[in-house]
């Protein structure tokens, strides 16, 4: 069954959820996750309330981020839609999927839903700076891709992202149980964090290079280059297993053994397949930048994960 088809016999549910494109939630779920842990762990009276409100946020945001992309995007998407109508997956507003105007109105509710949801856990935790750190979210994601800004039409949407899902999405969700009490833990792995969505926002880049730049757009893949930009991911992705192996040493106290080790070997096991598919990952070459994201994305979510899960077992041995 075609593509086409299967989007034929979507029933409205099923649309709404492509549309969403849930697949790529852990983007913004696993910092969600990372903040959260990293607060509950230092917080004397940790909330599941705080983090139940914490995730509603970051839903509406993920909505708010992706309907409002497509909805700026229709020319390029349009575009990579007639350029590779075989090898690329239907967009869901040239598709005619949903229309632009459903999509435009879903976006703006579900921003303003994130903000809502920000005020009600402004009220509920008495912390001053929720509501303004929610609409510099808003702000940041709208900068992206809605006008005047275009970071992402302009060479900026990378860096936006690292700053927007590596930085400050986490730096949010801890701020929500503890305030500005950071510790060294948290700041060296908000590092790591940050280098990691610097990474993966290059990666998106790769599969849009040609519709990029047809379409006008100045990402890093369209000025420095498809091999270049594969350099600096890999590059970035080695320097993170070297923060790592410091991190390790610095704070072994707090860190077993065991899961140390774990992640050295799951760290070396994707580092391995994203420098294996990396010269393969040339422009156009759909599955091998797919595998090679894959294991990206792996690599980022499953890292961030293994560490945030280790804070919450730590706490619960502490608590026992």
């Amino acid at each position: 069954m075609s593509s086409e088809e299967k989007v034929a016999k979507m029933n409205a549910f099923e649309k709404w959820i492509y549309a969403l494109k849930v697949k790529s939630w852990p983007k913004l779920l696993v910092p969600f996750f990372f903040g959260q842990c990293f607060g509950y762990y230092h917080s004397p009276l940790p909330s599941f309330t705080i983090a139940l409100l914490g995730l509603s946020f970051t839903v509406f945001l993920l909505g708010y981020i992706v309907l409002l992309n497509d909805y700026a995007d229709i020319n390029v998407d349009t575009i990579k839609r007639k350029l590779f109508p075989n090898d690329c997956s239907p967009k869901t507003i040239p598709d005619q999927i949903l229309s632009k105007q459903s999509i435009l109105v879903a976006g703006i509710m579900s921003g303003f839903l994130s903000i809502l949801t920000a005020f009600i856990l402004e009220d509920y935790t008495e912390r001053s700076f929720i509501l303004f750190f929610s609409f510099v979210c808003i702000i940041v994601f709208a900068a992206y891709s809605l006008p005047p800004f275009r970071l992402n039409y302009r060479g900026g949407g990378e860096l936006l992202e690292m700053i927007g899902v590596g930085f400050m999405l986490p730096l949010f969700h801890f701020y929500l149980h503890l305030g500005f009490h950071f510790d060294s833990v948290f700041m060296f792995l908000l590092l790591v964090s940050t280098l990691f969505a610097f990474s993966s926002a290059l990666a998106s880049g790769l599969s849009d290079e040609e519709s990029d730049r047809l379409g006008g757009k100045s990402t890093f893949v369209i000025l420095f280059g498809n091999a270049n930009v594969r350099t600096i991911i890999n590059a970035t992705v080695i320097i993170n297993y070297l923060l790592m192996l410091v991190f390790s040493f610095l704070f072994c106290a707090i860190i077993p053994f065991a899961l140390v080790i774990f992640i050295v070997f799951y760290f070396l096991y994707h580092i391995y397949f994203i420098l294996k598919f990396s010269p393969s990952a040339v422009t156009n070459a759909f599955s091998a930048q797919k595998e090679y994201k894959d294991h990206l994305h792996k690599l980022i979510w499953g890292s961030i994960l293994l560490l945030s899960f280790m804070m919450n077992l730590t706490y619960l041995n502490r608590a026992i």
